[in-house]
């Protein structure tokens, strides 16, 4: 069966998996679709969101003096 995967796309690390899911052309028709579809978008947006977080992350440890 295919797979979708939503990784997060990190200049200097691999991506993190934020979804997968195992899908067949059954779960593209219809109702089944449509609430794959949401699903899909709940996963980009969290791979959005972690992308931004680790991104921020060195600027803030580069902005901590040193003790």
């Amino acid at each position: 069966m295919a797979q979708i995967l939503v990784l997060t796309d990190t200049a200097d690390a691999d991506g993190e998996v934020v979804y997968c899911e195992s899908v067949g052309s059954v779960h593209l028709e219809g109702h089944a679709g449509a609430q794959l579809v949401e699903r899909l978008r709940w996963a980009v947006r969290d791979a959005q969101v972690a992308e931004h977080r680790a991104m921020l992350r060195p600027a803030v440890t580069e902005k901590r003096p040193a003790a």
